[in-house]
C-alpha cells in the first residue's frame, strides 16, 4: 500500500477547513497501473478487443471508449470485448480502461483500425430452424426449397445468426409461417422468432432501410416490430386443416371493385404477369385451383378497428386504414367487392421506419397443395418473385 505522508502545515489546514466527501475529487488515473496488450481481429464485420488487466487489487469494471466518446462501462472484469457491428471504411480507436473499486480509473490503452470492406447485398429467408432440411410444414419447406432454387446466390438466415444481420449485404427478407393449429397473436408465431432478441434485430433491420416480405401467418410480425399498434393486429385467422373444393380461389387487385370509389392496383409490380381468372365477374388472380386447401388466412378485417371514429374524414375503412398505418391494401378476397378485407398491404416507409413491407395473409396464398399440382402454383410463384424483385431494388 503506497503511504501519503502530510505535512503539518497540511495537516493544519485541513483541520481549519471542513470538508465532505463531494468536496474529494478522485483521481481521473493510476497512472502506474494499465490496461496492456490491448490487440484485435477481424471477422466480416465483427471485431474482438483482447487485452490483458492491471494485476493492482480492487479492480471491478472496464470501460471502452470509442475516438474519445464511452460506449459501454462494464461491471465485471473482462479481458475481451466484442464489437458485433464494427463500422467499415472508416478510420475508428477503441481505448480500454481498468475501473477500480474506490472509483478511480485507469490509464487506457488504445488501438486504431479501418475495416475495408464492400459487400454486394443479398436476399435473405428467414427460417425457424437451423436448416432448411429440419422444416416440418409442407408449405414451408416447400417455399424455402424454391427460394434456393429461384436465388442461387441468396441467403438463409436462421435466429441464431440475426444479431449479424447488416442491411449492406441483406437488404430483403422473406419470411414465411404457415402451420396447422397455430394459435391466433403473434406471440403464438414460432418461438425463435419473436424471441426479444430476433423481434430486435428484425426491427433494426427495418428501422435501418431493410425491407421484409411476410406471409400467411408471419404477417402478425408486423406488430411485435412496431411497424404497426396492436390494435391493427391481423384479425382474420385461421391455421385449420381445410377442405376440398371444385372452385378457384383468387385475389382482387381493385379495392371496391363494386363502389362507386375503387382502388385500382393492378399496375403495382406485385401483379405483373399473373393469370387472370373472370369467375366473379371481375378481374382477379387466381392463386389455388380445386383440390385440398388449408384455411390458413391471416389477414385484416378492416371493420373491426373502428376506423369510422378514429378517422371521421376518411371516406371509407380503406382509406382511414391507409391513412392511420401509413399503408396501401393492395388486394383482397377474388369474390370481394367492397371495402371489408385487406388481404395483401404494403406497409409504406417512413420517418421511423424506412424499410418497406408487403404482408400476404390470403389463405389462398399456399406452396404446396396436398391434393396434388395446384392451378394456379405459376401465379403464387410470380407473385412471390415479384414482391421481392420489388423490395429489393
Amino acid at each position: 500500500m503506497r503511504k501519503i505522508i502530510l505535512s503539518i502545515v497540511a495537516v493544519l489546514a485541513m483541520a481549519l477547513v471542513p470538508v465532505s466527501c463531494s468536496d474529494v475529487e478522485i483521481p481521473e488515473a493510476v497512472t502506474a497501473e494499465k490496461v496492456s496488450n490491448l490487440t484485435y481481429t477481424v471477422n466480416g464485420r465483427k471485431v474482438t478487443l483482447n487485452w490483458q488487466n492491471p494485476i493492482a487489487a480492487g479492480l471491478s469494471g472496464i470501460r471502452i471508449i470509442k475516438n474519445n466518446t464511452e460506449i459501454t462501462e462494464l461491471d465485471k472484469v473482462v479481458d475481451s470485448y466484442v464489437i458485433k457491428r464494427a463500422d467499415i471504411n472508416t478510420d475508428v480507436a477503441y481505448t480500454v480502461k481498468a475501473r477500480y473499486e474506490d472509483g478511480r480509473v485507469s490509464e487506457g490503452q488504445t488501438v486504431s483500425f479501418n475495416i475495408p470492406y464492400q459487400s454486394q447485398a443479398k436476399v435473405g429467408f428467414l427460417i425457424a430452424y437451423n436448416s432448411v432440411d429440419e422444416i416440418e410444414d409442407d408449405d414451408e419447406k416447400a417455399a424455402a426449397e424454391w427460394f434456393q432454387t429461384t436465388y442461387p446466390d441468396g441467403v438463409i438466415l436462421t435466429p441464431s445468426g440475426l444479431d449479424e444481420l447488416y442491411v449492406d449485404e441483406v437488404s430483403t427478407i422473406w419470411i414465411q409461417t404457415d402451420r396447422v393449429g397455430l394459435s391466433p397473436g403473434w406471440k403464438n408465431l414460432p418461438a425463435s422468432l419473436v424471441s426479444d432478441g430476433a423481434v430486435a434485430a428484425l426491427q433494426q433491420f427495418v428501422k435501418d432501410g431493410g425491407n421484409l416480405l411476410l406471409t400467411k401467418h408471419a404477417t402478425q410480425l408486423a406488430v411485435p416490430i412496431g411497424r404497426i399498434p396492436e390494435r391493427f393486429a391481423p384479425g382474420i385467422f385461421g391455421a385449420g386443416e381445410g377442405g376440398s373444393g371444385a372452385d378457384n380461389w383468387t385475389m382482387n387487385a381493385v379495392i371496391g371493385s363494386g363502389q362507386a370509389k375503387a382502388y385500382d392496383h393492378r399496375s403495382h409490380p406485385a401483379f405483373a404477369g399473373l393469370e387472370t381468372n373472370p369467375d366473379y365477374g371481375h378481374e382477379t388472380y387466381g392463386l389455388e385451383g380445386p383440390g385440398w386447401r388449408e384455411d390458413h388466412n391471416c389477414m385484416w378485417d378492416l371493420n373491426a378497428y373502428g376506423l369510422r371514429e378514429t378517422s371521421p374524414a376518411a371516406d371509407n375503412v380503406v382509406e382511414a386504414f391507409e391513412g392511420e398505418t401509413a399503408a396501401t391494401v393492395l388486394a383482397t378476397w377474388g369474390h370481394v367487392a367492397d371495402y371489408c378485407c385487406a388481404g395483401i398491404v404494403e406497409f409504406n416507409a417512413t420517418a421511423d421506419y424506412p424499410g418497406k413491407i408487403i404482408a400476404i395473409g390470403l389463405s389462398s396464398y399456399e406452396w404446396n397443395q396436398n391434393s396434388g399440382v395446384n392451378r394456379y402454383q405459376a401465379n403464387t410463384e410470380r407473385l412471390t418473385k415479384n414482391c421481392i424483385d420489388y423490395l429489393f431494388k
